[in-house]
């Protein structure tokens, strides 16, 4: 063991070790959505499809229901959350 010195030791450990990270280092990463799901896409789907106006295709039906089933007690109210509602598209 005269040949193999205490600084040989630590550079095959720290290299032992930066291999172990590299390997494990894709497993902690998330994954990123490709697409937007939920009320979210309802969201962007209803702004494309109020953007439409009344020739709105029937693919807009399922957003804009939601839309429309969005209620308030009063009038100002309902004007709020669908606005809230609306917001849930990311801007980018």
């Amino acid at each position: 063991m005269n040949w193999w010195n205490k600084r040989d030791w630590f550079v095959v450990l720290v290299g032992v070790g930066l291999l172990v990270m590299a390997h494990d280092a894709p497993a902690q990463t998330e994954p990123k959505q490709l697409f937007l799901e939920g009320d979210a896409r309802l969201a962007c789907e209803c702004l494309l499809c109020l953007a439409a106006g009344p020739q709105a295709p029937k693919e807009c039906q399922a957003a804009l229901m939601k839309y429309y089933l969005i209620q308030g007690m009063n009038p100002f109210q309902t004007l709020v959350k669908r606005r809230n509602f609306l917001q849930l598209c990311p801007k980018k």
